[in-house]
C-alpha cells in the first residue's frame, strides 16, 4: 500500500545537510516515517480492522494525509484543539479519547459536531447527561462512545457495569452511542513478549465482555476499539475488534524498542543538539534539555528507560537534563568536538512533538522539507 509522498518543500527550493540547521531541532526521517505508516496500514488490512490512529503523537496535517492516503479511517485525537486543526485541514471523522465536561469545552464541542463527525467518550452518567442537556439545549445530537477499563484503571467503567451504564444513556435525548473504546496502556508495564501479549490478550477480552454486557439495540457500524501502539505491533489479529487505534508508530521511540515491538532502525524522529561544552574529559553538555527532549523515563509503568535519550551513531549516555541543558557521560576519548551537532533519540516521541512548532524532514542526511507541527502547544 504504497504512496507518493516526496517532497521538494524545503524554503527556497534549496536543501541542507541537517547539521547545517540551528539547533535544538526536530527532524523526521521521511523514508522510516512512510515506511511505518505504510506498514501499520497493511496490518490493520489484513487483520480486517479499520484504523484510527491517534493525532496527538505528531500534530501534524501533512501526516495525517500521509495517513488518510494509506487507508486510516478517521483519527483519534486527545483534545477539541486536535479535532479543531483536523476539521480545518478537511479530516472530519475524529474520536476524542478523553472526557469532555466543563462547559467551555461542551460548547466548543457543539461547534465542532457541526463542522464533522465528533465522537466524544463517555464513563459515567455526570457526563453523559452534561453532554445532553447541551445538545438539546443546542439542537444537536453528541455521537458518543463508552470509555471502559481494560486494565489501565484510569477513566472507563468496568467491562461488567458497561450494561447498565449504556441502559442509562439511551434514555439521554441528544446523544447516539455508537460503541465503545479503551486504551488498554498497562501494556507499556511488560516486560517480556509473553506480558505484552498477556496485557493485548487482556485488552482485547475485555472489550468482548464489555460488549456482551450491553443490551440496548447498536446501530449499524458499532465500533468496539482498542489502541496503543504496542498493542498493535504484537499481534495480527485482532478477534471481536472492528478498530485499533495506534499512535506512536509512525515515529516510534525508545520505550517501544525497550518494548521489544521496533527497532532503532524503525525509528523517525530525532532531536538535533549542538555540543556546547565539554566541561571534562568524561563529560559534554549539548544544547537540547528538558524542554526539546522532555522527561520521561517511560509511560504506564514502563520502567526499563534509564537514561533521559539515546545518543544515535555516537557512544555516550544522556544521563542528566535541566531546562536548556543535557549532560552526556562519554568516554575519555570522544570524537566530537565542542560545535559539532549530534542526534538523539527520544525517549517518548509523542512529548517531544508537543514541544516544538515544525519538523524538518530528512533524506539521508539532507533536508527535504520542513513543515508545521499544526496543533502544537499555543497555536489554538
Amino acid at each position: 500500500m504504497q504512496t507518493s509522498r516526496r517532497s521538494t518543500s524545503f524554503p527556497n527550493g534549496a536543501s541542507e545537510d541537517w547539521r547545517h540547521l540551528d539547533t535544538p531541532s526536530l527532524l523526521v526521517d521521511l523514508d522510516r516515517l512512510e515506511r511505518n505508516v505504510d506498514s501499520m496500514a497493511s496490518r490493520a488490512m489484513q487483520a480486517g480492522v479499520a484504523l484510527r490512529p491517534h493525532f496527538k503523537t505528531h500534530k501534524s496535517t501533512m501526516i495525517a494525509r500521509m495517513q488518510a492516503a494509506a487507508g486510516s479511517t478517521g483519527f483519534t485525537v486527545s483534545k477539541l484543539d486536535e479535532a479543531a486543526v483536523l476539521f480545518e485541514a478537511g479530516m472530519n471523522d475524529v474520536l476524542v479519547a478523553t472526557q469532555i465536561v466543563a462547559p467551555p469545552k461542551i460548547r466548543r464541542a457543539v461547534e465542532l459536531t457541526r463542522r464533522g463527525r465528533l465522537i466524544l467518550a463517555v464513563d459515567g452518567m455526570a457526563g453523559a447527561t452534561a453532554l445532553s442537556r447541551a445538545a438539546i439545549d443546542a439542537g444537536v445530537v453528541f455521537e458518543v462512545s463508552l470509555e471502559i477499563d481494560s486494565g489501565l484503571a484510569r477513566c472507563g467503567v468496568l467491562p461488567t457495569e458497561t450494561g447498565g451504564l449504556a441502559d442509562q444513556i439511551a434514555t439521554l435525548g441528544g446523544l447516539s452511542l455508537t460503541g465503545a473504546f479503551t486504551h488498554g496502556g498497562h501494556i507499556y508495564g511488560a516486560a517480556s513478549e509473553k506480558e505484552l501479549a498477556a496485557a493485548s490478550d487482556s485488552e482485547l477480552n475485555a472489550m468482548v465482555a464489555a460488549d456482551t454486557h450491553i443490551a440496548t439495540p447498536k446501530p449499524a457500524g458499532w465500533h468496539l476499539s482498542v489502541g496503543s501502539t504496542p498493542g498493535a505491533l504484537c499481534r495480527t489479529r485482532f478477534p471481536g475488534i472492528t478498530e485499533i487505534r495506534p499512535g506512536n508508530y509512525v515515529f516510534c521511540d525508545a520505550i517501544q524498542v525497550s518494548l521489544g515491538v521496533a527497532t532503532v532502525a524503525d525509528c523517525a524522529l530525532t532531536v538535533a543538539a549542538t555540543v556546547m561544552s565539554r566541561p571534562s574529559p568524561d563529560r559534554a553538555v549539548i544544547d537540547a534539555g528538558a524542554k526539546s527532549l522532555g522527561l520521561d523515563m517511560g509511560v504506564h509503568g514502563s520502567s526499563v528507560i534509564t537514561d533521559y535519550g539515546t545518543l544515535v551513531g555516537v557512544e555516550g549516555r544522556l544521563i542528566r537534563l535541566s531546562e536548556e541543558h543535557g549532560v552526556l557521560q562519554i568516554p575519555t576519548n570522544w570524537g566530537v568536538e565542542v560545535g559539532e551537532r549530534v542526534r538523539v533519540l527520544p525517549n517518548h516521541a509523542c512529548s517531544v512533538a508537543n514541544l516544538h512548532a515544525r519538523y524538518f524532514g530528512l533524506r539521508g542526511n539532507v533536508v527535504e522539507r520542513e513543515f508545521a507541527i499544526d496543533a502544537a502547544q499555543g497555536v489554538h
